[in-house]
């Protein structure tokens, strides 16, 4: 998960993020790129961030409404010393996705995050299910038909990037932002490696095309190669029994068109 920490130098005066996100970076979960809130619709604009925390003195709306009138879509949370239901509340209406206080416990924060994530990318659930593909973000592994899929470590953070945004298609940019981000990002060819290998994990499943490529765009989940075996023949027996289209055309009987000829030759 890909972070952009926007900081206010009255809530933390040495510029890092809160002990909770700080926490969760350790361990890998997440990354996390500090900034002030000078231009940062410019920047959520230009890069890819699953979401945006901003850390504040008490909650104020001005820069979440700011960032949602420059229409950015990017889901944020704001985490505030000081709270009340009034600022909450006004938060809240302006646009933002959740408002903590700064003295969350890492792990609530961290499960508030991926519910963030998850309910913005349309999944309802902790476990990301895309017919016979499962996602779980919370241990870091994706399952077919219910059997473990040998992903490496950016394998999986692939699959799971692909599986949160179906329907999208991810540019290389975009998956080197996410994939290695805060980190010296390799060549884009790197993303072409990980997704030929990662096919070949997942035919071994009977699954042939897992990803759609468009060529010089980038790369989107196929969630149709992920269709049930017994969904894809019941769609197909249904296809052939459909009934054929008849004409609305009213059709005249041939006893009528012959008779209406010959009445057309006497005449």
């Amino acid at each position: 998960m890909r972070i952009l920490c926007i900081g206010d130098t009255s809530t933390q005066g040495d510029g890092r993020p809160c002990s909770g996100l700080s926490r969760a970076a350790l361990d890998g979960t997440i990354s996390i790129t500090m900034s002030g809130p000078e231009g940062v619709a410019e920047t959520l604009r230009r890069s890819h961030y699953d979401l945006a925390v901003i850390q504040q003195a008490a909650p104020d709306s001005r820069l979440v409404r700011h960032i949602r009138k420059s229409r950015v879509p990017t889901p944020l949370l704001i985490i505030a010393r000081t709270l009340t239901a009034t600022t909450v509340a006004d938060v809240l209406s302006a646009g933002a996705d959740d408002c903590v206080p700064i003295s969350v416990e890492p792990v609530e924060l961290l499960a508030r995050l991926r519910a963030i994530v998850r309910r913005v990318s349309g999944h309802d659930s902790l476990t990301l299910q895309i017919g016979r593909l499962s996602v779980s973000p919370e241990r870091r592994v994706a399952h077919i038909d219910g059997k473990l899929v040998p992903l490496t470590r950016r394998e999986y953070e692939l699959v799971q990037l692909l599986a949160l945004r179906k329907g999208q298609v991810l540019n290389k940019e975009t998956l080197l932002d996410s994939l290695y981000g805060g980190e010296s990002e390799p060549h884009g060819k790197v993303i072409d490696v990980m997704i030929c290998k990662i096919r070949k994990k997942i035919r071994e499943f009977g699954i042939d095309e897992p990803f759609t490529t468009l060529w010089g765009i980038g790369y989107r989940l196929n969630e149709e190669a992920f269709i049930p075996l017994g969904a894809k023949m019941s769609s197909a027996e249904n296809a052939g029994n459909r009934p054929s289209r008849e004409s609305c055309i009213p059709v005249t009987s041939g006893i009528n068109i012959l008779a209406s000829s010959n009445a057309l030759d006497l005449a």
